[in-house]
């Protein structure tokens, strides 16, 4: 089982991650903790690049997705994968919905290019569960005041209500997939209410039963090159009904 958290800095989904993956292991289920970027050695070394406060020239927004789908993809590969197949729980801070909300909706990338390049780099994979963790902007600034902002934390309010619209349109789109969690709440509700909705999914055995062989999966085709690069803020929800 792949499980994925989301939101925003400061929404405390690394925290909750966390406690998951200790309850789980508790229970005596081997349980895998990663986070995006990062989680191999190459793709750590992605993560300073993209995260770090000051370069000496910006990072420009397409070379910004691909730097993620790059660290990704090792990710997949050589740590995800693997443990997939022997039947362990994978939980990562941070998947491809980030991906669509930072740098679609926030950056405004065609979904469309974005959705090809996650294709690539994941092989198709989908979470099985992802849990969005919901809270307002200005609860996730304040959290986070004083911490020292990364490069993607440094990014103005606008930009960040861009990316919450992003994940509330996807949490719309996909209700089965993605559950919406109120960030508000304490620790230990959310991580109750997070705890019985996996140990729920656990009791099915169909989520165990992968419908693909992961090494035999067919990567996705690019998008076509000729295709429009053409990009509106009211397009990005026609395009990932796609």
């Amino acid at each position: 089982m792949l499980i994925t958290f989301e939101g925003i800095d400061g929404c405390g989904k690394s925290s909750q991650a966390k406690l998951l993956a200790d309850r789980l292991r508790e229970q005596g289920i081997e349980c895998v903790l990663v986070r995006e970027p990062g989680g191999t050695e190459l793709s750590e070394q992605v993560r300073t690049i993209l995260l770090e406060a000051k370069h000496r020239s910006p990072i420009s927004d397409s070379a910004e997705l691909l730097l993620f789908a790059a660290a990704r993809a090792q990710l997949v590969r050589e740590v995800i994968e693997p443990a997939l197949k022997r039947n362990a729980v994978v939980i990562c801070d941070r998947f491809l919905d980030s991906t669509i909300a930072y740098q679609g909706y926030g950056r405004g990338l065609p979904l469309a290019y974005i959705r090809s390049v996650n294709d690539l780099a994941t092989g198709g994979l989908i979470p099985d569960i992802t849990f969005l963790i919901d809270v307002p902007l200005e609860l996730a600034i304040h959290r986070r005041k004083d911490m020292g902002d990364d490069r993607m934390e440094s990014e103005s309010r606008l930009f960040f209500s861009h990316v919450v619209q992003g994940y509330m349109s996807m949490a719309q789109k996909h209700p089965d997939r993605i559950h919406v969690i109120d960030g508000t709440d304490s620790m230990e509700d959310i991580h109750h209410t997070i705890s019985r909705l996996v140990e729920y999914e656990l009791g099915n055995d169909l989520r165990h039963a992968r419908h693909f062989i992961l090494e035999d999966r067919p990567h996705a085709a690019p998008v076509p090159a000729t295709e429009s690069f053409a990009y509106s803020f009211s397009s990005r929800v026609e395009a990932m009904a796609n």
